[in-house]
């Protein structure tokens, strides 16, 4: 297994003077955890995001494959894999993992999980990416799982760090949206989907116990529920965080914050293939990014923490960048000039959807984004809905979704490529863009056999990507929290918050 080295720009800011304490911010026997968007449900075949319902399918449920904060790909479930050729690869399982009623976990359920996901019938989004390229799933025997795949991929075992395992039996005749039962080292005790979820610790998990007995997950989903909750000592850890309110909390005697570039590049994804839509042509969407000044928005909304996306959704330190591609620099004549070309002169009207309370500063941010695009005649407008809506408007058709969603997609270790590329395809379930040949060259270096020939056609989509402007490319998600001082925890600047992750000092 290789593995990468990998410095993470994080910065930990401890205590000086003057910062906010929080009232009685004392840590407890239950771990208390900010969420910053509802949860959508826990169902482990149906994905989540990390700052929702991510968070707690992963300390829930276990996978073959697990992300370190580092962004390495190390076992969890599986203990080694190999991989006689490129179509085959077989995962050995722990011999001692049980699911929380004290069923044993076998290769048979990691093949029945799979068999599901295979099905174009079953209503798991994980498994859409995965019948792209796997062929069958099987127990070869009680601890070796055998992939067959119908085309190469080379990372393999980092694709698998989100297929989560659940009993064959309890998934068959329960409502896993709402109900859960896995082999992580919390079971879940309760969920409310706009409030949080309480976990207690698995009594069968197989491996290391985790330090807090209970783990109490809270939706705090606008960016003033999350500082009152702080100051009020409420939380003992919450992410997503706006930078300029971290200031309050910079010299706190309870706290230490967190402000660093998180792994997955913020973008206004395109709704291209609305009908009639100004952005079905490639130099309006050039034009938008010309017109996007996102070094004032840095300085002045993120405090520098970032540095302006270079014209494609890989950068360093966590991808591998395309060298030969930069960032649009802030243009306005040159903007204005391609809606000429393009025929619309006098500008024209469009829709941004925003979820309430999800990205760091995202509402002063798209408020200057809209002020800059005023400038060149483009009025943008701006509406929020809460994060389950905001989710369907994406899912929806075409001519009902918004023209572009703030939002924040990439990929979760290095060399993600699925991760960092897969949202922007056309047929991604959340795209609305027409992308024919960044989808061929995406295809293709998903499928390559040899490193030097993915990163050929790695680099050959990113210049797709930046020559159709098939995004409005912003900035690296800055990664943002507030911590107790009494609490042990290595920052994960892609933003999953597992409760068996944090210890206590």
């Amino acid at each position: 297994m290789k593995r990468f080295a990998l410095i993470i720009p994080i910065l930990l800011l401890g205590a000086c003077a003057n910062g906010a304490s929080g009232a009685g911010a004392e840590v407890g026997d239950t771990l208390r955890l900010g969420l910053s968007r509802q949860i959508t449900g826990v169902n482990p075949h149906k994905g989540g995001s990390p700052d929702s319902s991510g968070s707690i399918v992963g300390s829930i449920y276990e996978s073959l494959t697990r992300i370190t904060p580092s962004l390495e790909v190390e076992p969890s479930l599986a203990t080694s894999w190999t991989s006689p050729d490129p179509l085959n690869w077989d995962f050995t399982i722990r011999t001692n993992a049980k699911f929380s009623d004290g069923s044993a976990l076998t290769a048979d359920d990691v093949a029945w999980n799979f068999a599901q996901l295979l099905n174009p019938d079953y209503k798991g989004t994980s498994g859409a990416p995965l019948r792209k390229y796997i062929k069958k799933v099987t127990a070869s025997s009680p601890d070796v799982i055998h992939f067959e795949l119908s085309a190469p991929a080379l990372d393999l075992p980092g694709r698998l760090w989100s297929i989560y395992i659940v009993q064959p039996a309890f998934a068959q005749s329960h409502n896993l949206d709402n109900e859960a039962l896995g082999s992580g080292p919390y079971k879940l005790d309760k969920l409310d989907q706009e409030n949080g979820a309480a976990l207690s610790l698995n009594p069968s998990y197989g491996g290391d116990k985790p330090a807090f007995e209970k783990v109490e997950y809270t939706v705090l989903a606008s960016e003033a529920q999350r500082v009152a909750a702080l100051r009020a000592g409420e939380q003992d850890l919450i992410l997503n965080l706006d930078p300029l309110d971290l200031k309050q909390f910079e010299g706190s005697p309870d706290y230490d914050t967190i402000l660093g570039v998180g792994t997955q590049p913020l973008t206004l994804a395109i709704n291209e293939r609305k009908k009639n839509t100004p952005l079905a042509n490639a130099k309006v969407r050039q034009a938008l990014n010309y017109a996007t000044d996102k070094e004032t928005i840095i300085k002045t909304v993120l405090r520098d923490a970032v540095k302006p996306l270079p014209g494609q959704v890989l950068y360093s330190p966590y991808q591998t960048p395309n060298p030969a591609v930069s960032a649009y620099p802030f243009d306005s004549d040159r903007a204005k000039a391609l809606l000429a070309e393009a025929g619309y002169p006098n500008g024209f009207e469009v829709r941004v959807n925003l979820s309430s309370g999800t990205y760091v500063s995202q509402d002063v941010a798209t408020q200057q984004i809209a002020a800059q695009w005023a400038k060149i005649g483009v009025t943008l407008k701006i509406e929020q809905q809460p994060f389950p809506a905001w989710l369907q408007n994406q899912y929806g058709p075409d001519d009902q979704a918004a023209d572009f969603f703030y939002i924040m997609w990439g990929g979760s270790y290095r060399g993600d490529l699925n991760g960092n590329f897969g949202p922007f395809r056309s047929d991604h379930i959340q795209s609305h863009l027409n992308a024919p040949e960044f989808d061929k060259l995406v295809d293709q270096a998903l499928g390559a056999t040899d490193q030097a020939t993915k990163d050929k056609f790695q680099n050959e989509a990113a210049a797709s990507a930046f020559e159709n402007a098939h995004a409005i490319f912003l900035y690296p998600s800055p990664f943002t929290g507030v911590v107790s001082k009494q609490l042990s925890w290595t920052p994960k600047p892609n933003r999953y918050l597992y409760a068996q992750q944090v210890g206590r000092k």
